[in-house]
C-alpha cells in the first residue's frame, strides 16, 4: 500500500502501529522513503481492505495505491467476479486473466487512489454498482489485474 503524507519516522510508526490492530493483520512493513508499506495478512483471517485503508486515514494520512497479491486456488469466477470470505471482488478488466496460483491485482476505488487514477475506472464501478444486487453493498470491491 502506499501512503500519502508520511514525512517522518513518527508518522510511519504511528501508522504502522495503526494498522497492526487489525485482527487480520500478521506484519507490517513500513519504508518512509517510498511512502509504502508491505503487510502481511494472518492465514485463515477474512481481510477487509476497507478497514487497513481506514486506519491509515485515522492516523491522519491518505491511500495513494492498494496491491495485492492474493492466491488462487479454487475461486469460481462468474460474470467476471468472485466470492471469498463474504466479499465478492468484481473485475475491471476487459477479461479476466486465468486466475490459478498468485496474482497481483490492484484495488480501485476512491480512497485506495488519487483522483486521476481512479476517474477511468468511475463509470464501470457505477454500472457494476446499477446492477441488481450490488448498489451500496458493503464487503464489494474492485479490481484490476
Amino acid at each position: 500500500m502506499k501512503i500519502i503524507g508520511l514525512t517522518c519516522s513518527a508518522c510511519s510508526f504511528g501508522t504502522e502501529r495503526s494498522i497492526r490492530q487489525l485482527k487480520f493483520v500478521d506484519s507490517v512493513k513500513m519504508d518512509l522513503n517510498t511512502h509504502a508499506s508491505e503487510i502481511t495478512f494472518k492465514k485463515g483471517e477474512p481481510v477487509s481492505i476497507d478497514k487497513l485503508v481506514q486506519k491509515v486515514y485515522d492516523a491522519g494520512f491518505s491511500v495513494g495505491e492498494v496491491h495485492a497479491t492474493w492466491h488462487f486456488t479454487n475461486e469460481y469466477v462468474s460474470d467476471k467476479s468472485w466470492t471469498s470470505d463474504g466479499s465478492t471482488y468484481c473485475v475491471l478488466n476487459e477479461t479476466v486473466p486465468e486466475l490459478k496460483g498468485d496474482k497481483e491485482m490492484t484495488f480501485v476505488a476512491e480512497k485506495y487512489m488519487s483522483k486521476k487514477n481512479y476517474s477511468p475506472y468511475k463509470p464501470l464501478i457505477t454500472t457494476w454498482r446499477s446492477l441488481p444486487g450490488f448498489g451500496n453493498k458493503v464487503g464489494v470491491y474492485f479490481v484490476v489485474f
